[in-house]
């Protein structure tokens, strides 16, 4: 009998050493799925952060693109796109409304070549955070990201909806 206790003993004590074992497995496996969406959603946060703050440096530092560093260089649409940011972007407790969507598969790329983006360096991903509105009926917001070899990421352009978007 004492035998029969020893073993279920030892396997009483093994089982929770295997599980947590393979808890770390399956988490590493769930992390590496990732694929940058946490990123872009930590850079869309920052960026909406320092929009609703008004934190020029800051939001310039993470705009990628010509045509949408234009848009923040007229006073009234700044203006407006502040109002807008509050609308879906809670800067008390610096997060997102809405629970936020990324899309790592959608490609950019062909759309930002040609001099649409600030600097030169090579695109090595871009995707989209979809960030819903509080408000029923209202489209989301829909930041296009981009990062480039060395940088992190950054906006392309943010929308209502789907909207098209001309980089150029």
């Amino acid at each position: 009998m004492s035998k029969k206790n020893a073993r279920s003993s030892v396997w009483h004590f093994g089982k929770p050493i295997g599980l947590a074992v393979l808890g770390c497995f399956m988490l590493l496996g769930l992390s590496s799925c990732d694929r940058g969406a946490g990123a872009q959603e930590d850079a869309a946060r920052s960026f909406a952060d320092a929009v609703t703050r008004n934190d020029v440096a800051h939001r310039d530092s993470m705009i990628a693109t010509r045509t949408f560093k234009e848009y923040f260089d007229n006073v009234f649409v700044t203006r407006d796109m502040i109002d807008w940011f509050h609308t879906f972007y809670d800067y008390k407790n610096r997060k997102f409304y809405g629970v936020p969507r990324i899309d790592v598969d959608r490609d950019l790329t062909g759309e930002l070549a040609g001099g649409a983006l600030l600097d030169t360096n090579k695109i090595e991903e871009t995707g989209m955070v979809r960030v819903p509105s509080p408000n029923a009926g209202e489209q989301p917001a829909v930041f296009r990201m981009v990062k480039q070899a060395g940088l992190h990421w950054k906006v392309a352009m943010v929308t209502r909806g789907d909207a098209q978007v001309q980089f150029h």
